[in-house]
């Protein structure tokens, strides 16, 4: 990985192959933070790697102050232009800061980078961004599962008369994907690997970084987690 796959990737072809991700799929999780967590009104919220911003625009909608942050120029600006209003900026989620009641990272927006340094940077800026006893919300894939039921896989569907071919497979600790869009006269190639994080993984890194997890969740309806589960999802608070 001599480029960082992250910065070609998120950009007008990432919004056209994940345009059925809806609201509902969203308020799913965010039903369970506001049970789990019954964050105050008052409390500062940062939605890391937000993306375009849809749990932010739940958050919003609610009364909720919440700052959404991506690293996506693209993705930022059609956020902006799809829920006008929100706080929406473009950042590196390795250089965080402020001052923060509670962080989200959400939908598998971590182990990004080749450089495991990399990640446990990214923790350590939640936890200097979190204000004393501030709650960090995980939510990752669940690594036995991608291994027992995603080994490898390909696909080829047609998305608003685009052609579109993925092919997914485990190589060197990493989930990675190969992304085709389009034909052989216009095609344009994207590559996505994520960092296979086991959930002990998971908790050794928030304990090492101050953060106690307090909950852990198997997927987002709150069900608890086991091997078999879909997602590893931890609940964090800031130990001070």
């Amino acid at each position: 990985m001599a480029k960082e796959w992250f910065n070609d990737w998120f950009d007008e072809n990432y919004l056209l192959i994940y345009k059925h991700r809806d609201m509902e799929d969203a308020g799913l999780q965010f039903n369970l933070i506001l049970r789990e967590v019954v964050p105050e009104k008052g409390w500062k919220i940062l939605d890391l790697a937000c993306g375009e911003g849809r749990y932010s625009y739940l958050f919003n909608n609610k009364g909720y102050n919440i700052t959404g942050l991506d690293l996506s120029e693209t993705l930022i600006k059609s956020g902006k232009e799809k829920f006008p209003g929100l706080k929406l900026r473009v950042c590196d989620m390795r250089e965080i800061s402020g001052n923060y009641d509670l962080i989200l990272s959400l939908f598998t927006s971590f182990g990004y980078f080749e450089d495991e340094k990399e990640d446990r940077k990214v923790i350590s800026g939640v936890y200097n961004s979190l204000n004393p006893r501030g709650l960090f919300w995980l939510d990752f894939f669940n690594s036995d599962f991608i291994k027992n039921t995603r080994e490898k896989e390909s696909s080829t569907r047609i998305i608003d008369g685009v052609v579109v071919k993925e092919e997914r497979y485990i190589k060197g600790g990493r989930i990675n994907k190969k992304i085709i869009i389009g034909s052989d006269s216009g095609k344009k190639e994207y590559f996505e690997t994520v960092r296979m994080y086991s959930k002990n993984e998971l908790v050794e890194m928030m304990n090492s970084n101050g953060l106690e997890v307090v909950k852990i969740f198997g997927d987002y309806t709150g069900s608890d987690w086991e091997e078999k589960s879909e997602r590893v999802i931890l609940v964090c608070r800031k130990v001070v």
